[in-house]
């Protein structure tokens, strides 16, 4: 009997999220706007796909929409010989801040292409403002949260998913017909649900049935080899339609086209999504990587991170040819990795240790810059996706022209804009990630008219957990107050007109939403919180045994109280008992300790109140078997928690 050169090892691996990049049936997609920027305007004013809209900043242009491509415009061209180009161009200036407004806001009509100098947009006065687009990305990324488990932001208008787990449950679980019909499914789904399998056991050959699955996208095949002939090749097939689903979403919900490349890899998707554009899919199966990165369109500098001048000083130490160095390197390194470090170690010694003026490759980590160049050459780096990517800071800088800052006054102005942008951004990356993010520290930096560069620092006091423009505006006025008075007093001329100024914020306390009295008052207590979405199972567990079937139903965890030994059926209840002991210390530690504390052990009330006797129950009850009215409005904290 045909066996497949994969196995269950194989296939089971793709159901967790933390490893499913490492399985050889791994299946990664990277899906990105076109022309990003400019849809949004394009949208945002009501045009068509079919309108020549470009994006523009002061006298640049930062997007293309493909209309506009057709008449041979590109972002190297400026807006007024773009318009040489093409005589009913539709330029859209970006939204932009007024200097001394902590807002900012579309001036449609305006730009530095109108004749008329009033509506010129002067740089000297305004300052660009990207919060439309990053506002659009939200709206994207939570539509990828919802479809797939797994999604890293590459920037504003890209994604990285991991569609592995999504693809197992397709394939073990869905009601597509085709496998419902097909009874050499159906028994491969039994023997995963009864775990009659072993680990490393090669899975069964891939049943007739199966191979009328279609793509939906265009499969990169030109040696037409066939389409479906093993199980990854089938979960390539589910991954083009979990992804068109997506896409066809964000189409018909939000009006934006976009590009999808679909590979085991995520460097390889990142090459498909850029192959075939606009609103187009590629699919890149693994019998036709090789053919793929053969295909003329890319060289070892095209692989995301080695675009720049690590990827230039690769070519120069490998002496690559201009043309096919993916190649070159597959066929000059073709049995293992240590070949190729080998041949790196030989030309850093010839260098006499080092490279000479060659700094950005790592001589002390050639073992694994040989290993990464070794299996992108073949399409096979793994490589993890960054699901929650986080900043550490945040800066809103300008670089001033003329006299755009002459003044301590101009410095405040600016910090208002400053002040104003960087708040925003703080709400919206809370609510992507629905956290609370507060910043403790600002950076006040000028660069002076004669090139030197001046920076304070501050410690922020925030009034509450948000962080407001006027109290950030504050700090950091002072800061340029003290700065001006140190350097400028003396000498203005020598400080003033700025060329640059910044402000960076910093040192993010991340705290969740969800936050119980124990948070706000120390955390006393561990508690768990389950996550009732299913997706994020996964990520919660630190380790997984692969060895084992993940069970249909999870176990919960026990929400026992130690203090009390009760158990209890949901977090909830859990949460408002934990609450209550907590709200109890803290009645105790302002009120005074009382002799029916909670918190005091049968020998302690004793000890404390030798003359009194205990209650047993915070609620005395009367002689006539009635129980004691409690004064409504009680002062004591303890009387919220009290069920």
């Amino acid at each position: 009997m045909l066996m497949s050169k994969f196995t269950w090892n194989d296939l089971i691996q793709l159901n967790s999220v933390t490893t499913s990049y490492l399985s050889p049936l791994s299946c990664m997609a990277h899906i990105d706007v076109n022309a990003f920027f400019a849809q949004v305007e394009q949208i945002r004013c009501d045009y068509t796909r079919d309108d020549p809209v470009v994006c523009v900043q002061w006298n640049s242009i930062i997007a293309v929409s493909y209309a506009a491509r057709k008449y041979g415009i590109s972002r190297m061209d400026t807006i007024h010989e773009a318009m040489k180009k093409c005589d009913h161009l539709i330029p859209i200036h970006t939204a932009v801040f007024k200097k001394g407004e902590s807002w900012w806001t579309y001036y449609d009509g305006y730009g530095s292409w109108m004749k008329e100098k009033e509506k010129q947009l002067p740089p000297d006065n305004y300052k660009v403002s990207l919060d439309p687009y990053r506002r659009e990305s939200r709206k994207l990324f939570k539509i990828f949260k919802e479809y797939c488990y797994s999604v890293e932001k590459a920037s504003v208008d890209e994604v990285f998913l991991d569609l592995g787990r999504l693809c197992f449950e397709d394939l073990m679980f869905s009601d597509d017909e085709v496998f419902q019909k097909s009874e050499a499914m159906q028994a491969i789904r039994n023997t995963f649900i009864n775990g009659e399998y072993d680990l490393q056991t090669a899975l069964p050959s891939l049943p007739d049935e199966l191979k009328n699955l279609e793509f939906t996208g265009m499969v990169f095949n030109p040696a037409n080899r066939p389409l479906l002939n093993d199980w990854d090749d089938i979960i390539f097939a589910l991954a083009s339609r979990e992804t068109q689903k997506m896409r066809d979403v964000i189409k018909e919900s939000l009006g934006y086209t976009t590009s999808c490349g679909i590979a085991r890899t995520k460097n390889v998707a990142k090459l498909g999504s850029n192959f075939r554009k606009p609103d187009a899919q590629t699919i890149i199966k693994n019998n036709c990587l090789e053919d793929f990165l053969d295909n003329g369109s890319f060289e070892i500098t095209s692989f995301w991170t080695l675009g720049g001048k690590l990827g230039k000083e690769i070519c120069q130490v490998l002496n690559l040819p201009p043309k096919d160095s993916i190649k070159y390197i597959r066929n000059t390194w073709a049995n293992s990795p240590k070949e190729l470090e080998s041949f790196l170690e030989k030309q850093l010694e010839e260098r006499g240790g080092q490279f000479n003026e060659l700094t950005t490759i790592d001589s002390t980590n050639i073992h694994t810059l040989a290993k990464k160049i070794f299996e992108l050459s073949r399409g096979v780096h793994p490589v993890q996706l960054n699901t929650r990517p986080l900043v550490k800071s945040m800066m809103s800088n300008k670089n001033m022209r003329s006299s755009s800052c002459k003044s301590l006054i101009d410095c405040i102005d600016w910090l208002e804009v400053f002040s104003g942008e960087l708040a925003t951004r703080i709400q919206e990356l809370e609510q992507e990630y629905n956290k609370v993010i507060i910043p403790r520290s600002a950076t006040v930096l000028m660069k002076t008219t004669l090139g030197e560069t001046y920076r304070k620092t501050t410690q922020l006091h925030n009034r509450d957990s948000k962080l407001a423009c006027q109290d950030l505006l504050n700090a950091t006025s002072k800061m340029a107050a003290e700065l001006d008075k140190k350097y400028a007093e003396p000498n203005s001329k020598k400080f003033y007109p700025l060329t640059n100024m910044n402000l960076v914020i910093s040192n993010f306390e991340i705290l969740d939403l969800k936050k119980t009295v124990l948070d706000m008052f120390g955390n006393q207590a561990q508690v768990y919180e389950k996550n009732n979405d299913e997706r994020n199972k996964d990520e919660m567990a630190e380790e997984e045994d692969h060895s084992t079937v993940i069970a249909a139903e999870e176990k919960t965890e026990e929400l026992q109280c130690q203090k009390c030994d009760l158990f209890f059926p949901n977090t909830k209840e859990f949460q408002e008992h934990l609450d209550f002991h907590f709200a109890s210390k803290l009645s105790d530690s302002l009120n005074g300790i009382g002799n029916d504390s909670r918190n005091l052990s049968v020998g302690e009330q004793r000890l404390l109140f030798s003359t009194k006797r205990p209650s047993s129950n915070s609620k005395r009850i009367l002689s006539n078997g009635k129980k004691r009215k409690t004064a409504k409005g009680s002062g004591n904290i303890l009387s919220f928690f009290s069920r």
